[in-house]
């Protein structure tokens, strides 16, 4: 049985199960269980699936990255006033690092007037943008991937590790009801966090539509991060009562 065929059928038992065990799926599909294995890691990697305790469960259609033409259409004025104010953080000679996230791609046309200022992102569009406006841009390089058209995983994260990053702008699927940031991509949340590790300064840029939203994988608490540019006061109930968060409304 070839590869894209397994992946098949393992999708298909998923539509009609709500969790499969790898183990049973090496029953049902005459395979090695490493060779389930594989497919499962690979599965998840194209955020099709979610892996869970010894075997797999489907992504919920809410949780599936949709397309980077579609989501930069999707509350663009409320990204576009996000950006403006974060653009104002910027000092002169900084190095700062912007995500692949649509939330933070309109920062570009903000940052011509900045003088010495270094970018680096993994974000292919976002890069273009910056290289336009004759900003000093670098690109991570690594696994392009097809929806986001960015960067991701080991060459990606190693490449970061090199800077010395003074404010690190991001943002992410959502904030669930116990604050914490999460993301339906696996390889986006490892990103990140290589980038919060190395950065003085961590700026989150949310809408009120990300508040409340859960998707599998949780990046960091919400009061972990130093900055919180956003659109409304309801981001504070998702914070601890003793956080004195920095955090900018526009």
């Amino acid at each position: 049985m070839l590869k894209e065929e397994r992946y098949d059928k393992i999708l298909a038992i998923l539509e009609e199960e709500r969790y499969v065990s790898a183990a049973r799926l090496s029953e049902m599909l005459y395979v090695s269980l490493p060779t389930i294995r594989r497919d499962l890691a690979e599965l998840g990697r194209r955020n099709r699936i979610v892996r869970s305790h010894g075997g797999a469960k489907m992504i919920q259609p809410e949780h599936i990255v949709a397309p980077l033409d579609f989501r930069k259409t999707v509350h663009a004025t409320e990204k576009r006033a996000l950006c403006r104010r974060a653009a104002t953080l910027v000092n002169d000679n900084d190095i700062i690092f912007i995500d692949a996230s649509t939330t933070t791609l309109q920062m570009a046309e903000f940052l011509s007037d900045k003088k010495g200022i270094t970018v680096i992102t993994n974000g292919i569009p976002l890069a273009m943008l910056l290289v336009q406006k004759g900003i000093k841009t670098y690109c991570t390089g690594g696994e392009i991937f097809e929806n986001s058209l960015a960067h991701f995983g080991s060459f990606a994260e190693e490449f970061i590790q090199r800077f010395n990053i003074d404010t690190l702008f991001f943002s992410c699927h959502g904030v669930n009801e116990k604050g914490m940031l999460t993301d339906p991509s696996l390889p986006e949340t490892q990103i990140r966090k290589v980038a919060i590790n190395q950065c003085k300064k961590s700026v989150f840029l949310c809408d009120e539509t990300k508040l409340s939203l859960s998707t599998p994988y949780n990046l960091v608490s919400l009061d972990t991060v130093d900055c919180i540019i956003t659109n409304t006061e309801r981001v504070k109930d998702y914070l601890s009562p003793q956080s004195n968060k920095e955090i900018i409304i526009v």
